[in-house]
């Protein structure tokens, strides 16, 4: 593909992170996309991406490794040691927390919440559409720490903490390309929702009166 061509695939990419963003997956129009793009062809989408669910993906694969690396990194730094409940949160949230720094970002964590949505995504791993080793690592040893819980509630908690989790910061998200100000600074505002997540996924059940290992409960 020539220079001309890379650039209108930016573009068009550039133009589907924000209709996506603002009118969701499914309900974004394509033409719109198109004429974001300063394309007057409407058939210049179809042609570069094929369609919708592919130009979705590439709007993935732009924040995508980013987010990998970073997760990859998190996941070293911890040795090879048992970690804790907070660990594997970081390690899991964390890297998403970085897209609130652009507006690209901020776009993506809003698009990630109409992705939720889907019938698709709703294994709780999925933060997003490929879950990595690393995601899957962190969600498997997740489970472990909160043998407390019946099985059932146990998938039902991370589940709801993952939406939580990723609505918060989607919501944030747009907060900021609103201009809304914030008490919390992006670093404070990960920090405490990593802490709602700890006391979240190790408080006790009215199901059961079980406590987390190591809870000092």
């Amino acid at each position: 593909m020539g220079r001309d061509g890379s650039a209108t695939r930016e573009r068009l990419v550039d133009a589907a992170e924000h209709v996506f963003a603002s009118l969701g997956i499914e309900d974004a129009n394509l033409r719109e996309i198109n004429r974001a793009a300063g394309q007057s062809n409407n058939s210049a989408l179809h042609y570069h991406f094929g369609s919708r669910e592919a130009l979705l993906q590439a709007v993935v694969r732009r924040h995508r490794d980013a987010i990998d690396s970073r997760r990859r990194v998190l996941v070293e730094e911890l040795g090879g040691k048992e970690p804790s409940i907070e660990e594997l949160l970081v390690v899991a949230v964390w890297p998403l927390g970085f897209q609130l720094d652009t507006e690209s970002g901020r776009n993506y964590l809003r698009i990630l919440v109409h992705m939720r949505r889907r019938s698709e995504m709703r294994t709780h791993h999925s933060l997003n559409p490929d879950s990595t080793d690393d995601l899957q690592w962190a969600y498997s040893q997740l489970q472990a720490r909160l043998v407390h819980l019946p099985d059932a509630l146990r998938a039902e908690r991370l589940g709801v903490w993952i939406d939580m989790a990723v609505g918060a910061m989607a919501s944030r998200a747009e907060d900021i390309q609103d201009g809304v100000d914030h008490s919390l600074d992006n670093n404070e505002f990960m920090n405490n929702l990593i802490d709602m997540g700890v006391a979240a996924l190790t408080a006790p059940s009215r199901l059961t009166t079980a406590r987390p290992a190591g809870s000092g409960g």
